[in-house]
């Protein structure tokens, strides 16, 4: 059963933009589909935002990811099962993302950004700056970041965006049991690591 605490608690810092200007760049939609595509911006663009902060990227790169992710599900609308339309758009958030932190890694090795780009930092609500909350946070990306994509993926998307087994195989393209699979690992390795990170500062206390 999930924790509502811990998926709270696993939230992506910041709050998601409440609209997007991400319609100017969509194909030409009939009635229909328009409606369709308002009504998935008005449900899930929150949740696209939030993949693409929790895998790395700062509140605009994660705007323009899921702008890019709402834009190519625009053209495949007629391919999008009902039902499945947020499963999709998270899975192709993912995979943007992952290629989005690639390139920046690329880039940072080639020395091609900029000073400003290095210390690029988002700005947040007040509440983001109390320190307990933005520790804790710190801490479960470390954890995140530290376990490998298809163990990542799985527990965000079932602990914090709740979808079910099915959802994310459709999203990450993945046998239902390996997704299963997946989260039960990615479980265990995560609440390993946690207590690991966790118990540290403790120990540093207790040294003479």
């Amino acid at each position: 059963m999930r924790n509502a605490g811990q998926t709270e608690a696993l939230a992506a810092p910041g709050e998601p933009p409440q609209s997007s200007n991400c319609l100017a760049p969509f194909p030409a939609l009939d009635g229909d589909q328009q409606r369709r595509l308002a009504f998935m911006l008005r449900e899930y663009f929150p949740s696209v935002w939030r993949v693409g902060r929790r895998k790395g990227l700062t509140s605009a790169q994660a705007e323009e990811n899921a702008q890019e992710a709402f834009a190519l599900a625009a053209g495949r609308l007629d391919r999008i099962q009902a039902g499945r339309e947020r499963a999709f758009l998270l899975g192709v958030a993912l995979r943007l993302a992952s290629n989005e932190r690639r390139r920046s890694s690329i880039r940072m090795e080639r020395g091609e950004l900029s000073q400003d780009q290095l210390l690029a930092k988002d700005e947040g609500p007040l509440a983001e700056e109390v320190l307990e909350r933005k520790q804790q946070r710190e801490l479960l990306d470390r954890i995140l970041r530290s376990m490998t994509s298809e163990l990542s993926e799985v527990l965000m998307l079932y602990e914090i965006e709740d979808l079910t087994m099915l959802e994310i195989a459709v999203a990450l393209d993945i046998p239902e049991g390996t997704a299963a699979s997946r989260l039960r690992r990615a479980r265990a390795e995560f609440g390993r690591k946690f207590r690991q990170l966790s118990a540290r500062p403790a120990r540093r206390w207790e040294e003479p």
